[in-house]
């Protein structure tokens, strides 16, 4: 067979794995929520005010407490119609065939905040009365193992002929880690509260 042939050939098998790669990450069904999305209300919700939420963000994982890191995002969304559906959706609709979302212009009213140290200290500030949601990701660690061939064994007779050949593994342990989310809502009654909370899983 001539070059020119296994070339061909080459590309096309290479179009053919990129196809079943392509496929096999297609991008799930996304969901929204059906209830429309108020951003006059939701904008209201959003004006300054005195109030203030503090606390720590906590993830519980075989009895260890892991934190949100100095500078890693924490997100205060305020309590809509729109967004209470949404997160009752994210219970049926969660998977890799189909996930719920929220559209970019909801998404868009929240506030960022970051946190303040590595125990997942956090703060929001000049807030108005009413109901948030307040969402983050924790990484925790969990260590693999893997086994790594790093050597052969060879087996001779007494004649000094090789009989067989065995290969030597050696265990590797690693971390890996792994983001869960961890969520919660927060009542502000009054202004100018201050309201201390744990959100954790």
């Amino acid at each position: 067979m001539n070059k020119g042939i296994l070339r061909v050939l080459s590309v096309k098998l290479l179009l053919v794995l990129y196809a079943h790669v392509v496929y096999a990450q297609k991008a799930p069904e996304w969901v929204l929520p059906s209830t429309p999305f108020n951003e006059l209300e939701t904008a209201k919700l959003m004006e300054k005010g005195t109030a203030t939420i503090q606390g720590t963000a906590t993830l519980k994982k075989k009895g260890k407490d892991n934190f949100g890191v100095k500078g890693s995002q924490i997100l205060l969304f305020p309590v809509t119609p729109y967004l209470t559906e949404f997160l009752e959706l994210k219970k049926k609709f969660n998977s890799r065939k189909k996930q719920a979302t929220m559209s970019p212009l909801a998404f868009s009213y929240r506030v960022e905040g970051r946190f303040l140290d590595d125990k997942g200290t956090f703060e929001f500030t000049n807030l108005k009365a009413g109901k948030y949601y307040v969402i983050s990701w924790i990484a925790f660690g969990r260590q693999k193992t893997v086994a790594v061939q790093t050597g052969t064994s060879t087996s001779y007779n007494v004649y000094g002929y090789a009989l067989g050949s065995s290969p030597i593994y050696e265990d590797y342990h690693y971390d890996v880690f792994i983001e869960n989310e961890i969520s919660g809502f927060v009542d502000v009654k009054e202004a100018g509260a201050v309201v201390n909370v744990v959100v954790s899983n």
